[in-house]
C-alpha cells in the first residue's frame, strides 16, 4: 500500500511538471515570434583575412647574371632556403640556387669552344701556308717579268718580227703579275673573313662560358641589409620554399620588410567592393595577438579584379594601413579586418528578419492594438542583423517575425485573377 502510494506520487509531479511546461511555451511564443523597434546605433561592416606586411621593403631577386636570357635558362629550382621570418644581418645567408643546370650548359659551350678553337688554329694555319704560297707566286711572276723585260731590250738588235714577238711576251708578263697580286688580294680577303668569322664564334662562346661562371658564382643568395626575411609567393599563392621553381621573368625570391610603417593586405568578393571607399576605417585584429586590436584606413582599392583562390568570383585587392605600428607585429601574420563601411547614429533599428519583401517592396507586419497590419518601409542601411528605417516607425513598435496566413497570396487566388 505504502509502494502504490509513492507511485501514485511520483506520477503526479510528472503530470504536474509536464502542464506546467505545457503553459510555459502557450505563455510565452512571442520571444520567438515578434521584436520591438528599439532606436541605437548601427555599424555595417565587410569582414576580410589579410596578411600583415611593410608597407616599405626592399627585395631579394635573382641576380642578373641568373636572368641573363642568353644563358637560355628559363626556369631554375631552388634548393635550399633558410626558415621564413628569420632576423638577418647584411650579407647573411639566404638561400641556395640550382647550379646543375647552369654547369650542364656550360659545359656544352666548353666543347663547343675547344671544337672551334682546334677550327681556328687550322683556318690560321691554312691562311698562313696560302698566302705564302701567293707571294711567291707573285715573286716568280715579277722574275719572269724581268726576264721578258730583258729579251725585249735585246730585240732591238732582231728582226721587226722578232722584236713584235718579244713585245707580247713582255705584256703577257705583266698582266700575269697582275693578276697573281689581284688572287693574293682576293685570297687574303677570303681567309681573313674565314678566320674572322671562326674567331667571332670562339670569341661569343668564350663570353658565354664567363656569364656561365658568372650566373655559377651568384647562386647563393645573401641579404642586401638587415631585417625579417618574408618570401616572395609563386602564381598559386604559396612561399617560396625548398624545391620551388623561380622564372627569370618573375625573379622576386623575398623581402626584408620595414615594419615601421605596417599595412595589410586582403582580398574582397566583387559583389561587397562597390561599398567600400577609400580612407574608411578599418578595425584589425591579429589572429597571433588576440588581446589587441588596432585601427587602420583603406588607401587603395584594385580597379581591376582576380581570379583568387579562396573565392568563387572575382576579389578586388584591398591594401589597408595601419594608424600606428607595433613592436609585436611582424611580417606574415595573420589578420582579421573589419571595414566600416558605414555608421549611423541614434536610428529605428529593425531585425532583418522581420522584414519581408512583397510586390517588389520591403514590408514589415506591424501590431498595434491587438491588430496587424502590412507596413511598407524605406531602408536606409543594414548590416547581417540589422537595418534602419525612416521615420514610418516608432520606437516600441511591435513587429512579427512570420508572415500572418491571411497576408500570403495562394497561388490559387493568383491564378484565378489572370
Amino acid at each position: 500500500m505504502h509502494k502504490n502510494k509513492k507511485y501514485w506520487i511520483v506520477a503526479t509531479s510528472i503530470i504536474v511538471m509536464a502542464i506546467a511546461v505545457f503553459f510555459w511555451f502557450r505563455i510565452s511564443p512571442d520571444s520567438d515570434k515578434s521584436c520591438k523597434v528599439k532606436r541605437g546605433n548601427l555599424e555595417s561592416v565587410i569582414n576580410c583575412k589579410g596578411e600583415v606586411k611593410g608597407e616599405k621593403y626592399t627585395e631579394i631577386k635573382l641576380p642578373d647574371e641568373i636572368c641573363n636570357e642568353e644563358l637560355r635558362i628559363y626556369q631554375i629550382k631552388i634548393v635550399d632556403v633558410i626558415l621564413e621570418g628569420k632576423a638577418v644581418k647584411k650579407g647573411d645567408y639566404i638561400a641556395k640556387i640550382d647550379e646543375s643546370q647552369i654547369m650542364n650548359m656550360m659545359r656544352t659551350q666548353i666543347q663547343d669552344k675547344e671544337k672551334n678553337d682546334a677550327d681556328l688554329r687550322n683556318a690560321i694555319l691554312d691562311s698562313t701556308v696560302n698566302l705564302s704560297n701567293k707571294r711567291q707566286d707573285i715573286v716568280n711572276a715579277q722574275l719572269d717579268l724581268e726576264y721578258e723585260k730583258i729579251d725585249l731590250e735585246q730585240s732591238k738588235y732582231e728582226s721587226e718580227a722578232y722584236q713584235r714577238k718579244t713585245q707580247m711576251n713582255y705584256q703577257k708578263a705583266e698582266l700575269q703579275v697582275q693578276k697573281i697580286k689581284r688572287d693574293y688580294l682576293l685570297a687574303k680577303n677570303r681567309l681573313k673573313i674565314q678566320v674572322g668569322r671562326t674567331q667571332t664564334w670562339v670569341d661569343r662562346l668564350q663570353k658565354q662560358i664567363d656569364s656561365y661562371q658568372k650566373a655559377i658564382a651568384a647562386t647563393t643568395i645573401r641579404t642586401p641589409q638587415d631585417g625579417i626575411v618574408m618570401f616572395a609567393k609563386d602564381w598559386s599563392g604559396k612561399s617560396y620554399g625548398k624545391d620551388s621553381e623561380l622564372s627569370i621573368w618573375r625573379p622576386l625570391l623575398a623581402t626584408l620588410p620595414d615594419m615601421s610603417v605596417v599595412i595589410t593586405e586582403t582580398y574582397v568578393k566583387e559583389i561587397d567592393i562597390a561599398k567600400i571607399h577609400l580612407n574608411d576605417s578599418v578595425r584589425i585584429k591579429i589572429d597571433a595577438l588576440p588581446d589587441k586590436v588596432f585601427l587602420g584606413n583603406v588607401i587603395k582599392i584594385a580597379t581591376i579584379g582576380e581570379d583568387h583562390k579562396d573565392f568563387d568570383m572575382k576579389a578586388f585587392k584591398i591594401i589597408i594601413r595601419f594608424e600606428k605600428s607595433d613592436k609585436e607585429l611582424k611580417p606574415g601574420m595573420s589578420s582579421n579586418n573589419d571595414i566600416i563601411v558605414s555608421n549611423v547614429k541614434d536610428q529605428l533599428l529593425v531585425p532583418l528578419k522581420s522584414i519581408f519583401t512583397k510586390g517588389g517592396k520591403k514590408i514589415v507586419y506591424l501590431k498595434r492594438n491587438g491588430h496587424v497590419t502590412e507596413q511598407p518601409i524605406e531602408l536606409t542601411a543594414q548590416n547581417d542583423l540589422f537595418a534602419t528605417v525612416a521615420e514610418t516607425l516608432k520606437e516600441g513598435d511591435v513587429l512579427l517575425l512570420y508572415q500572418p496566413e491571411e497576408f500570403k497570396v495562394e497561388p490559387e487566388k493568383v491564378a484565378s485573377r489572370k
